[in-house]
């Protein structure tokens, strides 16, 4: 029997400085966004979901196998020279990942003459195809026009059956979100599932505040929800 991916932090605390993380939660399986200002520590739960930082305290109890985080800064994932090699670094199919992300004919191409973009389509086809239980996304669609953006979310759609935990300032071309998270002043909370924790999002980005103002409440964060919600604006 196939055990469904979940990662769960009981008391987690991290300290840096004067700034202090605490987190309590359950991340299973779906799409789950984590929004709150720079500074929030987003990306610092980001790293201790996926492994990368330990807590200073509590304990996190994991039931997938493979977890992984796109970083913000996707020159930091870069292992070998050219866009070939690093798609096979990554030890999954590098002829599909080298389509996916849109570079078939450039397999011999210097990954530092790549555009910020186009590495980072490179980084996110391999991740998303590579069959981890536990995807962390930290700001993915930075750098990316509309149509890659499109992409990612499309993506990320078709690994629901995954837990994917997206960070992301960029509301405008969101894949459909099942429960949305809020970090404040490193303080982790759960609002709810998406679409009835939308009226309990503490600081909404200005276009769902919009809409919320107007007395509707979108059936989602994707970007087809957010424009039917635009439409029933009456005139």
């Amino acid at each position: 029997m196939q055990i469904t991916p979940c990662i769960r932090l009981e008391g987690v605390t991290q300290k840096k400085g004067s700034f202090t993380l605490h987190a309590d939660g359950e991340f299973a399986s779906g799409v789950h966004l984590i929004t709150g200002p720079v500074g929030s520590g987003k990306t610092s739960l980001g790293e201790i979901l996926a492994g990368i930082q330990k807590p200073d305290q509590g304990s996190i109890h994991w039931n997938g196998t493979r977890r992984v985080m796109l970083l913000q800064d996707t020159s930091y994932h870069i292992s070998t020279m050219t866009v070939k090699e690093e798609a096979a670094s990554w030890h999954g199919d590098s002829t599909r990942i080298i389509a996916l992300a849109g570079l078939t004919g450039k397999e011999n191409t210097d990954l530092f003459t790549l555009s910020r973009g186009e590495l980072r389509r490179l980084e996110l086809a391999a991740i998303l195809t590579g069959g981890f239980d536990l995807i962390i996304l930290d700001e993915p669609y930075a750098g990316l026009d509309i149509e890659a953006r499109t992409w990612v979310s499309q993506m990320i759609e078709s690994h629901t059956n995954q837990g994917v935990i997206l960070i992301s300032h960029d509301i405008t071309t969101l894949p459909t979100i099942d429960m949305l998270w809020e970090m404040q002043e490193g303080v982790l909370s759960l609002i709810g599932s998406v679409p009835g924790a939308l009226t309990n999002w503490n600081r909404p980005p200005p276009i769902i505040r919009y809409l919320l103002n107007q007395g509707i409440c979108p059936g989602g964060l994707s970007r087809l929800d957010l424009e039917e919600a635009l439409c029933r604006i009456p005139e």
